[in-house]
């Protein structure tokens, strides 16, 4: 995946450097780092790899510092755009109803009640701060009826299951929203919808990708536009912004990554991309 990334920043002669994300995950920064040469002056600098979490992140941003490195997001601004708690109030405008809360033991239902209260009985997804387990929809995403104790209860644990060691800090309870429809995923089954991924890059939209990679999306469009008033209170340099339309037609902010770690499609056109990533 981010092998190509790096055949096509070289061959854009931007100067480019492997990181080992194993080393890296152990806190073994120096391994990690083998690769990266110092720069004579402060440069800014942009890692596309796998997702980090804000402490990993923070430590491959203060050692690239030492080389006079300079990621364009500090680690504020990632874990801005990474935590979904963190942008939500920025967003909400735009986005599904959502509800969360820190998870600092084993989970138990009573202790997450007010937070999926708040949806009566109305559908809601669950996932964590940052990820779900869409492919899993109907055991550890989706839950037809929020006020179904036992259903949550289920769904809750099969997601903490398969998410495991790589869990990111708390639970998010999320609104069910219909949007235009896409087809149904060919291995796991889960439905898709007509997604968009925009990546956008101090406050200008840099590149717009169609989230899936399977189905037909017809002559769908995103209208990005329609964001350009909270697109400027977003706390980062560089990052992603998944959008969709409901099926009343209205645009909605599925949500934000940080765009170092948000991956590109399969019809992305890396050239055209890096082309944009270097202006």
């Amino acid at each position: 995946m981010f092998e190509e990334e790096y055949r096509t920043a070289k061959g854009k002669s931007m100067q480019s450097s492997l990181i080992s994300f194993e080393e890296l995950k152990r806190g073994n920064v120096a391994s990690a780092l083998k690769n990266v040469r110092s720069n004579e002056k402060t440069g800014i600098g942009i890692y596309r790899g796998w997702m980090l979490t804000p402490n990993q992140y923070e430590l491959l941003y203060k050692s690239l510092l030492e080389k006079n490195i300079e990621l364009i997001n500090s680690p504020a601004e990632y874990k801005f755009c990474h935590h979904l708690p963190e942008n939500y109030d920025t967003i909400k405008k735009y986005s599904p109803k959502t509800t969360f809360k820190a998870l600092k033991s084993q989970f138990k239902i009573e202790d997450f009640q007010k937070e999926i209260a708040e949806f009566g009985e109305r559908p809601i997804v669950i996932k964590d701060y940052v990820k779900s387990q869409k492919h899993y929809w109907e055991e550890a995403c989706f839950v037809p009826n929020a006020a179904d104790k036992e259903k949550v209860n289920s769904v809750v644990n099969k997601f903490l299951d398969l998410q495991g060691s790589d869990l990111n800090e708390g639970l998010v309870f999320r609104e069910y929203v219909e949007l235009e429809e896409l087809t149904n995923h060919s291995e796991s089954g889960m439905p898709l919808t007509k997604e968009f991924r925009v990546f956008i890059k101090h406050g200008q939209v840099m590149a717009v990708f169609k989230y899936w990679d399977e189905g037909d999306y017809q002559d769908a469009a995103p209208i990005v536009d329609v964001f350009e008033d909270v697109v400027p209170k977003i706390k980062s340099n560089f990052f992603t912004m998944d959008i969709a339309k409901k099926k009343d037609g209205n645009w909605i902010i599925v949500e934000l990554g940080d765009g170092q770690v948000a991956g590109l499609p399969e019809n992305a056109n890396k050239d055209a991309f890096y082309n944009a990533l270097k202006k």
